[in-house]
């Protein structure tokens, strides 16, 4: 059985609820729910007894927490173990990016790094709920990640540090030679847009926090993804418009390809966190997060203007 079973397990018995279990383990409601079942597919036993609602762990489940507690403790050791073994392990650094982060930001943040070229940096990109998992799991060294007010970063400041590295916007674009066809489609009360998925951290926000602002029922569905590099280009060759990260789309916008149309179709303040765990650390990962956390909000003040 993987470590992360074992504490998504513990999850729900340690909180006694689903929902609570999941915004431990940084998740939302449904994502968690498939997890579960998933785990319960791959073990070929059911854990959970859901003639009972909510449902809930079966009692033989719950007997053999404090065991799955003694599992878990003895593969975080054993991980920590081998990973202090291994020569090459201080060279190392993993960071654990949104998507929507790792196109434009990332890379000007790991220039930060002192010495890069002595270090093997690893960048991987994931969804944020995926991102977590990494992170907690000790997959990752760090985190770059996105909240916003109403979609906050939830975890145990006991555990985890964060820091902030600056804000942006989510932008709405389109292309900027077909401004007259978007305006058309305004005033038609259709306006093709590109959809993320609803539970995903971007779908959550334009869904949440972006379409309240404009007429009810403005927007029709053109494409639904959830990589923001997919909207952009939907946006660029005039097909859709798109919400994006600032970042991601200020080249285009520079060039005049893209125009921002936030004003009349809504928006998003986007925080820009980097987080990571507060134990198990290298010394290469302790001075990579020097140099990230005290030189990062500088390296972008220009992007994220």
């Amino acid at each position: 059985m993987r470590l992360e079973w074992i504490e998504d397990i513990l999850a729900v018995a340690d909180t006694g609820s689903m929902i609570r279990a999941a915004e431990r383990r940084f998740l939302t409601q449904s994502a968690f729910s498939r997890r579960l079942r998933m785990i319960e597919d791959q073990l070929g036993v059911e854990l959970f007894d859901r003639t009972r609602k909510p449902a809930e762990l079966r009692r033989a489940v719950l007997e053999r927490c404090d065991e799955m507690r003694k599992i878990a403790d003895g593969l975080r050791n054993l991980r920590s173990e081998l990973a202090r073994s291994d020569s090459h392990e201080s060279t190392r650094i993993v960071i654990a990016s949104q998507h929507a982060i790792t196109t434009a930001i990332a890379p000007l943040l790991i220039q930060t790094i002192t010495e890069p070229g002595h270090i093997d940096i690893r960048l991987r990109s994931a969804n944020r709920e995926d991102c977590y998992a990494l992170l907690l799991t000790r997959q990752a060294d760090f985190m770059l990640s996105y909240s916003t007010d109403r979609q906050p970063l939830v975890f145990d400041p006991d555990f985890i540090e964060t820091v902030a590295l600056g804000r942006e916007r989510l932008v709405a674009v389109f292309a900027a030679r077909e401004a007259d066809r978007l305006q058309a489609a305004r005033q038609q009360g259709r306006v093709p847009a590109v959809f993320y998925p609803g539970d995903v951290f971007l779908g959550r926000v334009v869904r949440d926090e972006v379409w309240p602002q404009a007429e009810p029922g403005l927007f029709t569905s053109y494409a639904e993804t959830a990589l923001t590099l997919a909207a952009l280009q939907f946006a660029l060759i005039g097909g859709a418009l798109a919400w994006v990260p600032r970042s991601l789309a200020q080249p285009f916008l520079r060039k005049g390809e893209l125009a921002d149309v936030s004003a009349i179709f809504g928006g998003a303040d986007l925080a820009l966190n980097i987080l990571r765990l507060k134990s198990s650390r290298s010394s290469r990962a302790d001075a990579a997060w020097a140099s990230l956390t005290s030189k990062g909000s500088a390296c972008l003040a220009d992007l994220l203007d």
